[in-house]
């Protein structure tokens, strides 16, 4: 059995946390056993919990403030130590450093899973310190370009897109339940978003090209409806929600637009929806996207970050421009102008979805590359 020690810097769950128990639910638990260190309790700790696994929780401070440093290092070997961990799997850019230092104290191997575009940062930590790891996993190509020397990319750089499980998430779910819940009509065309409240992701876009569409087309206001899925997730976030709703309310769109809150029931979500709309920023790899087409219903994604790579543009989904919110009104009124063609869209992001973004894929790459690190030998246990 190969232990393998995964650390994460936050017991909130996103889109991040999501992807990590995608992987724990279908990781061969015969040849690997997942161990996990979190800073506090908290939702992540209760899902791992429910998965069967073993979490200890430990404070991961800010390296730049040395307070308290030294001990977490301390806990982390003996851990290691302890538990006999032969990889340590880092998760979150505050773990990365942590994992890399006390693996290579301990003589184990060191894995950075990395999920984020840069935003503000203008030093990239990640690649000034990226001959600490053994492997760096990026979700996608627009992420391992970060870890570029000239127009090389290291061997040490693995991509491995986010997965989902197809199984859950099929054109055979039925939406209608959560349809009537929302008090939505059988003929009512449904745009919706999910995602937490961050201003990354791009809500306002969405709600200005709402008041676009109506404005242009004020036959659609009785049969066209926006479904804005998820909330605050962090406390960064918590003002956001009030925000959104103000931008909602002076544009005149309150009975257009559905805020239901976080939902536990995405499947049915998605199938309540007719086109799925992502609007974030530099979005590495969104499991909202994969999610959505693999339920069949055609994305419009913002041209930047990761999304180009998972929607091959007027194929399995379309492409607008970050922040454009006319252009993103003019590709909602060309699907809902031509919904035979949304439809063969949708039936193409499903087997897109089949052929290259499966749970089953993710999973059997993160093992190939545990596997490969073991097979180095470079420390015997």
């Amino acid at each position: 059995m190969i232990n393998i020690l995964y650390l994460h810097e936050t017991s909130l769950v996103s889109g991040a946390e999501q992807s990590l128990l995608n992987l724990m639910r279908k990781l061969n638990r015969q040849r690997f056993y997942p161990l996990f260190v979190l800073p506090n309790d908290g939702p992540l700790v209760r899902e791992l919990n429910e998965l069967g696994l073993k979490v200890t929780l430990m404070d991961f401070p800010k390296i730049r403030y040395f307070l308290g440093v030294s001990s977490a290092l301390r806990l982390l070997r003996e851990l290691i130590r302890e538990e006999n961990v032969s990889i340590v799997h880092s998760n979150s850019i505050r773990t990365h450093l942590y994992g890399a230092w006390e693996a290579k104290r301990n003589k184990v191997y060191t894995v950075w899973h990395q999920r984020n575009m840069l935003q503000k940062e203008i030093i990239d930590l990640d690649r000034l310190f990226m001959f600490l790891p053994d492997r760096v996993v990026c979700n996608s190509q627009a992420i391992a370009k970060r870890f570029k020397c000239g127009e090389k990319t290291p061997d040490k750089v693995k991509v491995v897109f986010n997965g989902v499980d197809t199984s859950v998430f099929n054109p055979s779910v039925n939406g209608s339940g959560v349809r009537e819940e929302l008090g939505i009509l059988p003929n009512e065309v449904v745009i919706g978003i999910a995602s937490r409240f961050n201003q990354q992701k791009g809500h306002e876009t969405i709600f200005r090209a709402a008041a676009v569409v109506f404005s242009q087309n004020p036959q659609l206001r009785k049969r066209l409806r926006f479904l804005v899925v998820g909330g605050a997730v962090f406390a960064s976030d918590k003002h956001r929600e009030q925000y959104l709703k103000n931008i909602v309310g002076d544009l005149g769109l309150e009975d257009r637009v559905i805020f239901s809150g976080y939902r536990t029931d995405m499947p049915g979500v998605y199938a309540a929806m007719d086109v799925f709309i992502l609007a974030s920023k530099d979005e590495a790899c969104g499991r909202v996207v994969l999610e959505a087409m693999s339920t069949g219903k055609p994305v419009i994604g913002t041209d930047s970050g990761g999304t180009p790579e998972m929607i091959e543009n007027n194929t399995n989904g379309i492409l607008f421009r970050f922040g454009d919110y006319r252009d993103l009104a003019g590709k909602i009124l060309y699907l809902i102008n031509n919904p035979d063609l949304a439809k063969g869209i949708g039936l193409a992001a499903r087997s897109r979805i089949e052929e290259n973004f499966t749970i089953q894929s993710n999973v059997s790459k993160i093992e190939a590359i545990y596997d490969e690190l073991l097979k180095e030998q470079r420390w015997t246990k």
